[in-house]
């Protein structure tokens, strides 16, 4: 008898074993992959100070010093990599499921308990926080603490139960010792809480809410004096954790003052819609269907009305909290959220991260639901005519099977969606974090840290916002100088125009990373400063912050509004487009540059008329195939002379870099120029002056402008892999020559590689190649498209550049981007086509290579 009582205890403690055993693998997972973005930067940065410097640096900041305290005695141990600094936050995060099970164990026993650590285990919300190296995972496993710490003294008082109606007739009870351990963890946990966010101390209005709820309904029996010693047992413990917490109260009262706006004003149906969202499937869960979050919302509404009845059951632990619980749990998660609505009537302040910390009530609702859906069954057949045996043993099967069945449903549909969102955390780069490593890498694989000629100098980093060098160093190891720009806030510009030109000053580029401009310089004058002055080249989007490459002009800029966008037009042309712009010319200081440098370019537009749309100027370095080797769109000024604002008649002046593709043959290409709609992306058509006898305006002639050639000299060497951007890696040797990797994509969509294929369409492939030494003959390659069933379904022969840089002038060790158009038949069958390779020297040369398959391509 005494054995099968133990051996459910062992099996249900396994079952939580193996939940941990989740947690922990899910938070592990891929925790390296993405990179620290800013605020994990200063965490580590911060961190890696001594405790004086940590204490003053936190004051100054939005958050209590805890974390960092930890953070700081962590990497002592374990080291500052990204894989040690975010284990600390796995780790949290894992224990925090463990309280999430003890919590609602405690509230609605082991069943409720265990079903809701595993919710709270492959939660997307709580598996995200668990990855980053902030303090909201430590603020949610402490405000757990603390709740449960404090449920415990709830029920140390419940246990009294049966005395208090006899309270008037005996002494109360004088045992301090059994009282003194849950005060003193309840006591030392807040305190903790309350050190690790401000915003932890909605917690403890949660837990003063409920007192009163508590002293209200359970001490009604007893005698004034004892329920007022019970009153003032309570206060003395919020007065000890006041006086632990009011010096860091004293020290950074100045700072919370001044706590900013971090939201938009919003109403409540929006806060609790998203809210619902974000703790049902996180941050990454916005694509999934509507209906799943009412399915969320389902489950959480049956778990808050049926909490407290099954409380009063038999199902509660010994000390359960019945209605007392429910309300103490209701309260864990909706206080906190409509402290932070009220918060932000005034002063917006909404953050999903923020309410991490209430999420355990939330997941032992969700679990309160789907086993309360489960024991709707054995309800039904309770008040019904059902009577189990009497319909025969396949329908008592049935009713005994049935509420598993239910569970195992609710279970797996909870699931299944966590799964989805958390793939999409895991592997969508839309839900990365903000690529610091990502910008460091690009830099320093294209930085000059020495002049590259008497005109040109070295380059240099503007870094927009002072405090984003502490994560930009974390992973940059170059030797480039860091220019913070601006110093301060509010932007001085006559400061940091100053700044700016000595910046540029014998530079070659500027590399920009750009965060929180909305803070840093409102107006744009940075940014405007050097669309004016140098020429923009690259502006990409690394998550939350960009990276912008400002290529200097040759002749150094001077003071004022002289520099590259000042002086005659070089080249003066008259070409309408559209009626609605006539191009008036362009400056072009350099035709002859190599792989990797910028092309400057200065166009001259002037409006012939008021324009109401806006437009986009496309400027491209073609070789003679029409392949891109060079490309920069963008709106006229970097977006800051959009064409609505132009006036009739005035003279825009349009500074444009070009980057040319590491790797481009050497050789000429042209510069093709126009302007096309920014919302349909149709080309203004090329106007002929005059036409006819009359003169009235002449039909379209083509929809863009070609200018002078340039010249792409050969590279001095060769490029890093990184800079190349391969879809795909390959290692096959072709005799002297050895293909490093490709990509193939739909033409014209090269910067959506997942664009999908129709028949007709024209796929773009890139070859890279690599010569292991000079080459002695020319090469001709043969690619082809085949069926699963190995049928040739297009078949294109051509040579390594298209004949521009033959394969015999290619030099030891040299890397050439080699491209090709391949056009697929308009009655192609929707299928996936394997794509293969085959080379032969010619003429006469070795019989050709045995095909190599490169790829498959899905046809839609």
């Amino acid at each position: 008898m005494r054995q099968t009582q133990r051996n459910p205890s062992v099996l249900a403690y396994g079952l939580l074993i193996l939940v941990l055993w989740l947690a922990l693998g899910l938070r592990l997972y891929r925790i390296q992959a993405p990179s620290l973005w800013n605020d994990e930067g200063t965490s580590v940065a911060l961190a890696s100070r001594d405790l004086a410097a940590i204490t003053q640096g936190a004051a100054n900041d939005i958050h209590p010093p805890l974390y960092y305290y930890l953070l700081h005695f962590w990497i002592q141990a374990f080291g500052s990599s990204e894989l040690a600094v975010r284990a600390l936050s796995a780790l949290l995060g894992t224990l925090l499921v463990l309280l999430t099970f003890a919590f609602s164990h405690a509230v609605a026993g082991y069943l409720v308990g265990l079903i809701a650590a595993l919710f709270a285990a492959w939660s997307p919300f709580q598996v995200y926080y668990a990855q980053e190296t902030r303090m909201y995972a430590l603020s949610a496993l402490l405000a757990t603490l603390s709740m449960y710490t404090f449920s415990h003294l709830l029920a140390q008082g419940m246990a009294r139960r049966e005395r208090l109606a006899h309270w008037q007739n005996r002494a109360p009870d004088t045992r301090p010792a059994a009282s003194l351990l849950p005060a003193v963890a309840y006591v030392t946990a807040t305190i903790l809480l309350l050190y690790s966010h401000y915003f932890t101390v909605t917690i403890v209005l949660v837990q003063n809410c409920t007192f009163v709820w508590w002293w209200l309904r359970e001490t009604r029996l007893a005698r004034m004096r004892e329920r007022w010693l019970i009153i003032l047992r309570w206060l003395a413990l919020q007065v000890t954790i006041g006086v632990f917490y009011l010096p860091w109260i004293l020290l950074s009262g100045q700072q919370l003052r001044t706590w900013p706006a971090i939201s938009e004003p919003l109403r409540l149906t929006a806060l609790a819609t998203d809210l619902l969202r974000v703790f049902s499937l996180g941050l990454s869960g916005d694509a999934l269907p509507r209906w799943i979050l009412a399915g969320f919302a389902a489950l959480m509404l049956l778990g808050m009305v049926t909490l407290g009845l099954v409380a009063r059951g038999k199902k509660v632990p010994r000390g359960g909290f019945g209605s007392v619980g429910r309300a103490m749990s209701l309260l864990y998660l909706l206080l906190p959220i409509a402290i932070m609505f009220v918060l932000s009537l005034q002063r917006p302040m909404y953050n999903p991260k923020f309410l991490l910390l209430c999420t355990p009530a939330f997941y032992l609702f969700l679990a309160q639901g789907a086993v309360s859906l489960a024991n709707a069954p054995g309800c039904i057949r309770r008040y019904s005519k059902v009577q189990g045996p009497a319909r025969g043993d396949q329908m008592a099967r049935f009713w005994s099977w049935l509420p598993l069945a239910i569970l195992a449903a609710a279970v797996i549909f909870v699931a299944g969606a966590s799964f989805l969102a958390l793939r999409a955390y895991y592997f969508n780069p839309r839900y990365a974090r903000d690529d610091y490593r990502g910008i460091a890498q690009y830099i320093q694989a294209v930085e000059h840290e020495e002049p590259e000629g008497p005109l040109q100098g070295g380059d240099a980093i503007l870094i927009n916002a002072p405090g984003q060098i502490e994560t930009f160093t974390y992973y940059y190891r170059g030797e480039l100088p860091l220019y913070p720009l601006p110093r301060q806030r509010p932007l001085n510009e006559a400061e940091t125009e100053t700044d700016l030109q000595r910046l540029v000053l014998g530079r070659g580029r500027v590399f920009a990373v750009l965060w929180a401009t909305d803070e840093s310089d409102p107006d744009r004058f940075i940014e405007g400063w050097l669309d004016q002055h140098t020429y923009k080249a690259m502006d990409s989007w690394y998550g939350n912050v960009r990276l912008a490459v400002y290529a200097v002009p040759v002749e150094t800029p001077g003071s004022g509004p002289s520099g590259p966008s000042a002086g005659d037009i070089q080249h003066p042309m008259q070409v309408n487009l559209g009626n609605q712009v006539r191009f008036l010319g362009y400056n072009l200081p350099t035709a002859e540059l190599m792989p990797g440098d910028i092309l400057q370019l200065t166009l001259f537009w002037q409006a012939v008329r008021p324009i109401d749309r806006r437009y986009k100027v496309f400027t491209h370095v073609l070789d003679g195939f029409g392949h891109l080797v060079g490309q920069r769109d963008a709106e006229p000024g970097g977006g800051a002379k959009i064409t609505t604002i132009w006036k009739e008649g005035e003279l825009v002046v349009d500074n444009y870099g070009l980057p040319i593709l590491p790797a481009t043959p050497p050789g000429e290409y042209m510069i093709e120029i126009g302007m096309y709609g920014l919302d349909d992306g149709a080309r203004l058509p090329i106007i002929p002056a005059v036409s006819g006898a009359n003169g009235e305006a002449g039909q379209p002639a083509g929809d863009h402008i070609l200018l002078q050639p340039v010249r792409v000299l050969p590279a001095a060497a060769p490029p890093p892999l990184s800079v190349l951007a391969m879809m795909e890696r390959r290692d096959a040797r072709f005799d002297e020559i050895t293909l490093l990797g490709y990509n193939l994509t739909r033409l014209g969509l090269e910067h959506e590689p997942d664009a999908p294929i129709h028949p007709g369409d024209i796929l773009h492939l890139t070859l890279f190649w690599q010569a292991s030494q000079k080459p002695l003959a020319d090469m001709v390659l043969q690619l082809q498209l085949r069926d699963e069933k190995g049928t040739v379904r297009l078949e294109r022969q051509a040579t390594p550049t298209e004949g521009l840089y033959p394969v015999r002038e290619w030099r030891a060790g040299e890397i050439v981007r080699d491209q090709h158009n391949l056009a697929l038949p308009a009655d192609l069958p929707p299928a996936r086509y394997d794509l293969y390779l085959s080379g032969q020297h010619s003429p006469g040369g070795q019989p050709p290579s045995a095909p190599f398959k490169l790829g498959s391509v899905l046809v839609r």
